[in-house]
This record gives structure tokens, sequence and C-alpha cells, in this order.
């Protein structure tokens, strides 16, 4: 009589966690604040590979930076760092050691991104991807920051995930910098 009671519980107590639920919502990770990258040199992807590499992979030979008029010195880097704090993205830029044809120049952080979320109607959408831009810099002895917020454009607690298609620097249409790493 006691199992069967126990089991009774159980059941009801599975019922109700799975009425409490909405149907409509979608799994995300308990957490994600964070954003820490390097950011590198941008070029355009390689649609007509005429190499390969030693280790066999196809590649394009010749390919001109993305932003040729804004490059890294010999001792350049670029840190990019975003978190999440409510509703706004509070993003971080440094870049330093940059080439002196970049004097003068205005730079911007940018994301591309593709964000699902449960602030829908009836249930959870993936909005079509788009690009959100910060505050911008302007190049000083060859280094530039930037510390700004940018909404999301979600209320806090929408369950709002935003997939990084492509993070970076622009400079005006250009990307003259992307979130990377470097191998040497």
């Amino acid at each position: 009589m006691n199992s069967t009671r126990a089991a009774m519980r159980a059941a009801l107590i599975l019922l109700s966690l799975l009425a409490a639920t909405p149907s409509g919502a979608h799994s995300f990770p308990a957490t994600a604040p964070l954003l820490k990258t390097n950011l590198v040199q941008g070029y355009p992807p390689c649609t007509a590979a005429n190499t390969m590499t030693s280790s066999g992979r196809p590649a394009c030979l010749s390919t001109d930076e993305l932003d040729t008029n804004c490059l890294f010195g010999s001792k350049g880097f670029g840190l990019l760092m975003a978190r999440i704090d409510r509703s706004n993205i509070n993003v971080n830029l440094t870049l330093r050691g940059l080439e002196p044809s970049c004097e003068g120049r205005i730079l911007a952080p940018a994301f591309t991104v593709r964000t699902t979320t449960d602030d829908c109607p009836k249930e959870h959408c993936t909005v079509v991807d788009y690009e959100l831009t910060a505050s911008s810099c302007l190049v000083k002895k060859g280094k530039c920051a930037v510390k700004t917020a940018i909404p999301t454009g979600y209320p806090a607690g929408a369950g709002s995930e935003m997939t990084l298609v492509s993070c970076g620097v622009k400079d005006g249409d250009r990307t003259a910098f992307t979130c990377g790493i470097m191998v040497k």
C-alpha cells in the first residue's frame, strides 16, 4: 500500500512539474554571460582554391586583408570582451600597436547574431541574423579603446540565446579585425 502511495505521489509531482513548464520554451544553458576573444586581421573567405597547404588543405593564394587601410603593426594586438547585464551587452574593446595608416580612423565593435528567444507570441523562435554595433573610437597613436553598452532588444528573463555568426571591429563598412586566434 505504501509503495502505491509513493508511486502516485511521484506521478503527481512529475505531472505538476510538466504542467509548470511552458510547452514552447526552448532548452538553453544555465549561464553564458561572457565572451572574451582576441582579434586578428580580417581576411575574405577562400571561395576558389588555387593551392594547398603543406598539410593538404585547399587554399587561395594572395588574399588581401578585408581592410587594407587599417592593419596591426608587428607588435599589435586586440582584445574584445562582451558581458551580458540584464538586457544589455557591455562591450570592452582594446586595440594597440596599429599601423600608422590607421591614424584618425573610426573603429567600432560589431557582432552579427542569430537569436533564439522565448520572446515570441506562441513559442520560441529564431530571429533573422542581424548586426549589433557599439559606440566607436578614434585611432590615436596606434591605439583605440571603447567601453560601451549595446541594448539586446530583448527583456531580461526572455531566454534569448545570441549565437555569434561573426564578431570583430568595423572600419566604416569594412571589417578590419575579426575574433580569432593566432597560431605561431
